[in-house]
């Protein structure tokens, strides 16, 4: 197929850049008016077999518009045309942020059984909404289309690429496969025979992926062996016992599982209803290093006195558990860690010497600066350095359509973060939450002001440390500012050429790269950039690199620099049309 230029328009969105190419479709990143990005996969319909095409329709687009469920990638929109007399046709879906599965297992990482879990219960929800209410099967079940999202509360797995979904199959097979993944194929496939029992051999394949970090009946496969060598290959495999790797130990009810999962026999198989219920029961999420901790939900059945009904919710503040990263994971602002191990965490740590001198610590510390420097994600760190416990609270969450109600969730707060003291608050877009008296954002809020005001008095003394982030320092009442409140205060600007450096280090390692990769280019290159610019531009060029199933390279990398110029100052870029 002919790539796409950059800029050339489908309807109302614009190709982004190339991903990768496929039998009959190649993949984009495409954006709309607003510049939010979405996958698209564009199809040459005049090189594709009358068998794939539904009514003269690509039947991966038939059956995305037919499907909605959290678990599975989200139909957005569809369309066709013609471009120099070929006929195309193309499918957008929604863009997600994070990792293949598989690109994490590349990079050595073993799952806990309760890690496996969380991943296997989403996916085999959308397995049961495929199977039992659309009579689907997806065909192509693989770690390389789960796709692990990243989003605010964790990590949200996804199934993703509709290319071999089908109804029960018995050959011939109305869609190609040499593309297929033969390790995570059901016996029964490799003789052209699908249903929804093959969907669940491929789910226990990659549950015993995750756990022992290679696949079942592993054996080596050249990169451009036939697709009859492949299976050759895989048949003569499978006809040992499945070995699991030496020193690796198991959970005995994933281990059944597998086994179970693993029959050749489909008809021994659980469907999917039936294991998505061996997997639940009992089960409720361990704290994993996939998804953030949250905070401990209030029992139900206990009322607080005097207490309005809509205060008995549970803040929404994530309560994180210390001890990963930490000031580690800041690339650069060397300076101001070191200022904040001196002058707060080592007083909160050592409480005897700190008696001895009558020491305190401050009450609180605001960082200010442009959106996207990452104050909030400075402030998330500085609690793990600390191993204090953290909480981190944004507008909505102390919200209440009772009169004083959010003054009472602001006291809740901060009673229970004396009670699990040391702890750190930490209050993204701190001016929303107390905006200065008087003006017009403060109208019918000054109680609301006050709280907060009484609050943060000498709060140190009850081992509460409280963090504001802001881009609006002037919106902030001025009280709140004052020594015996908010004591310290810290610009977070747009990062250096020393720290986006560091920053690109960091946010490639434990990812494959090729060896050309050139930091103090990507420094220069990235001037003006804003940390989370940086964050998203390495995060598409993995994601681009994973779906074309190759390392990052410096081009990968510089690719999307060009194409994702700064969020503080973003030029528009013109659209270049192309004739139909």
């Amino acid at each position: 197929m002919t790539r796409l230029p950059e800029f050339t328009p489908f309807g109302d969105y614009t190709i982004h850049r190339f991903i990768k190419a496929g039998l009959f479709n190649d993949s984009y990143i495409v954006k709309d008016a607003q510049g939010t990005s979405f996958f698209m996969k564009f199809f040459d319909v005049s090189r594709m077999p009358d068998k794939m095409l539904v009514d003269g329709v690509v039947e991966e687009i038939v059956h995305a518009r037919r499907i909605s469920h959290p678990s599975i990638i989200r139909y957005v929109a569809d369309g066709s045309g013609k471009i120099n007399g070929r006929e195309f046709q193309y499918l957008i879906t929604k863009f997600f942020e994070g990792k293949l599965l598989s690109e994490v297992l590349r990079e050595g990482r073993k799952f806990t059984a309760a890690e496996a879990k969380s991943i296997l219960i989403p996916i085999l929800e959308g397995l049961v909404y495929l199977h039992d209410d659309l009579d689907l099967n997806h065909n192509d079940l693989t770690p390389r289309n789960i796709l692990l999202e990243s989003t605010p509360d964790g990590v949200t797995p996804k199934i993703i690429d509709l290319g071999h979904t089908h109804g029960d199959l018995n050959g011939p097979v109305p869609f190609p496969m040499e593309d297929l993944n033969l390790f995570f194929v059901a016996p029964e496939a490799l003789k052209d025979t699908f249903n929804e029992k093959s969907d669940i051999f491929s789910l226990g394949a990659i549950l015993f992926n995750m756990l022992t970090g290679q696949e079942p009946w592993h054996c080596h496969i050249g990169p451009h062996d036939s697709f009859y060598s492949r299976k050759i290959s895989i048949g003569r495999a499978r006809q040992n016992a499945l070995e699991y790797p030496k020193g690796a130990t198991y959970d005995p009810e994933l281990d059944a599982v597998i086994d179970v999962c693993l029959d050749f026999d489909p008809a021994q198989r659980p469907d999917a209803t039936v294991l998505l219920k061996t997997l639940t029961e009992d089960f409720s999420p361990a704290e994993i290093t996939l998804k953030e901790d949250s905070a401990p939900q209030p029992d139900p059945t206990q009322e607080p006195a005097n207490q309005p009904r809509e205060d008995q919710v549970s803040l929404q503040a994530q309560k994180n558990r210390a001890g990963h990263g930490g000031f580690a994971d800041v690339a650069g602002m060397d300076a101001l860690k070191q200022e904040l191990l001196r002058r707060v965490i080592w007083v909160l740590r050592d409480k005897e010497k700190a008696a001895k001198y009558r020491l305190l610590p401050p009450n609180g510390m605001l960082l200010y600066g442009p959106p996207g420097c990452g104050k909030t994600f400075f402030a998330k760190k500085f609690a793990e350095e600390s191993g204090f416990n953290y909480y981190l609270v944004n507008g909505s969450d102390l919200g209440s359509t009772y009169i004083h109600g959010t003054q009472g969730k602001i006291a809740d707060l901060f009673k229970k973060a004396a009670e699990n003291a040391p702890s750190v608050i930490c209050f993204d877009e701190f001016d929303s939450f107390v905006p200065a008296r008087g003006s017009d954002s403060a109208r019918n809020r000054a109680e609301e002001v006050n709280e907060f005001l009484s609050q943060l008095n000498n709060c140190a003394e009850r081992g509460v440390f409280v963090i504001g982030t802001t881009n609006r320092v002037d919106m902030i009442d001025p009280a709140v500012l004052r020594k015996g409140r908010m004591d310290l205060k810290y610009e977070i600007p747009a990062p250096d050429p020393e720290t986006r450096r560091a920053m690109f280090a960091l946010h490639l390692k434990g990812r494959p790269t090729t060896e050309d990769i050139d930091l103090n280019r990507l420094a220069l290159l990235s001037d003006g950039y804003a940390s989370s610019d940086i964050a998203f531009v390495v995060n598409e060029s993995a994601m681009v690199a994973a779906l074309a199933d190759e390392p990052i390279s410096q081009q990968i990398l510089e690719e999307s620099l060009r194409c994702n110029p700064s969020s503080l100052s973003a030029p528009k870029r013109p659209k270049i049309g192309f004739d139909n």
